[in-house]
C-alpha cells in the first residue's frame, strides 16, 4: 500500500474519528473506504459520458442472445465418483 497523507480542520477530523468509532473501524480503513467510493462515482460518471459519446454498437451485442455458457458436449460421465473407485 501508499501511503497518502493530507490536511484536514481539527472539526472534520473528530467527526471523522467518532465515525469510525461508531461503525468499529480504523480510521485510515474509513478515509480509505471514503475514498474508493468516491473515486468509484468519479468514473463512473466519466464512463457515462464516454458511452453517450460511444454507445452501445450493434456489433458490440452479438453474444446477448447466448444465454449459457456451457459445453456443447455432455461431460458428465467424465466425473470420478469417489465412492464407485473405493
Amino acid at each position: 500500500m501508499t501511503m497518502l497523507s493530507f490536511r484536514v480542520a481539527p472539526e472534520e477530523a473528530a467527526r471523522a474519528r467518532e465515525c469510525a468509532e461508531s461503525i468499529g473501524v480504523a480510521l485510515s480503513e474509513l478515509f480509505r473506504e471514503a475514498l474508493r467510493r468516491h473515486i468509484n462515482a468519479i468514473l463512473a460518471v466519466r464512463d457515462a459520458e464516454i458511452y453517450e459519446k460511444m454507445p452501445v454498437a450493434e456489433e458490440d451485442l452479438a453474444f446477448t442472445n447466448v444465454q449459457y455458457w456451457l459445453p456443447a458436449e455432455d461431460w458428465s460421465d467424465w466425473v470420478i465418483d469417489d465412492d464407485a473407485a473405493g
